[in-house]
């Protein structure tokens, strides 16, 4: 098991989609310490924000509102100098990004910066729910996360999706357990997302079957990196907010279970 304890903090205020900076690191600094095929996985964080983060609703340079901020994303190792000394951008062919997509103010997921056999580009892990409903939490218990609850009607008693609280370290856990290489794809893979809130014990979130992404077999591409980040897809420069916050501590790779943090 491999740990970094980190901090920091970022901003936005008359910022565009990359302005608050970001940290990432490998899993292991020898770029030993990768997982491709049939592995198992846990990356966990904590996070905290601030009220202005997580209540503003932040605006699009195309127009309405933004794609929502980032909190991590998964993605593919630097590969060693006997492999071709490739540094890995953030936005690969397997990367896995929880995320508060379109500002819904509570985690999200997807897969694939660029798609697969299964399934296209920036792939929602959301489950069909009856005829034309979605889970956007499908782990959650009665009555559910989904999408036809709308903005006003995600949180208790109306909906049952698990939010972002301001101002106290939450703990995210992702697990990822990846099944065979078929072509493209790692198929029958399992993406597991925990959250905690602080000093309790962490709830399961998402649960989701997906042949993960994998990219060109010859490239032979494995997770390996982890971005800690506000990335914020489309947010507009031009407007202005209050200054907002969030801050990262606590990573940890691991292929165990990791508990609870305290």
């Amino acid at each position: 098991m491999a740990q970094l304890r980190i901090g920091g903090t970022s901003s936005f205020i008359g910022s565009g989609a990359d302005t608050s900076g970001s940290y990432f690191t490998n899993f292991s600094s020898n770029l030993a310490t990768q997982f491709g095929a049939n592995a198992e996985f846990y990356v966990q964080w904590r996070q905290r924000f601030s009220p202005e983060y997580i209540n503003t609703v932040y605006t699009s340079v195309f127009g309405g509102n933004a794609n929502g901020w980032k909190q991590v994303i998964i993605g593919a190792g630097d590969q060693p100098a006997s492999a071709g000394g490739a540094l890995s951008t953030s936005c690969t062919d397997l990367e896995t990004v929880v995320q508060n997509t379109y500002q819904t103010k509570f985690p999200q997921m997807y897969n694939s910066c660029s798609g697969s056999t299964s399934h296209g580009a920036f792939y929602s892990f959301e489950e069909p729910f009856g005829n034309s409903d979605f889970k956007k939490q499908n782990a959650r218990p009665s009555p559910f996360c989904l999408y036809s609850q709308g903005p006003n009607n995600y949180f208790a008693p109306s909906g049952n999706c698990f939010g972002y609280v301001a101002n106290e370290w939450m703990t995210f856990q992702v697990k990822i357990k990846t099944g065979p290489r078929v072509n493209d794809e790692w198929v029958n893979s399992l993406v597991t997302l925990f959250v905690a809130r602080f000093n309790s014990v962490s709830e399961k979130v998402i649960e989701f079957s997906i042949n993960l992404s994998a990219g060109d077999p010859s490239v032979d591409l494995k997770f390996g990196k982890v971005w800690l980040l506000p990335y914020h897809t489309n947010k507009d420069p031009a407007q202005t907010n209050l200054v907002a916050h969030t801050w990262y501590d606590e990573l940890i790779i691991s292929t165990q279970p990791i508990a609870d943090a305290q």
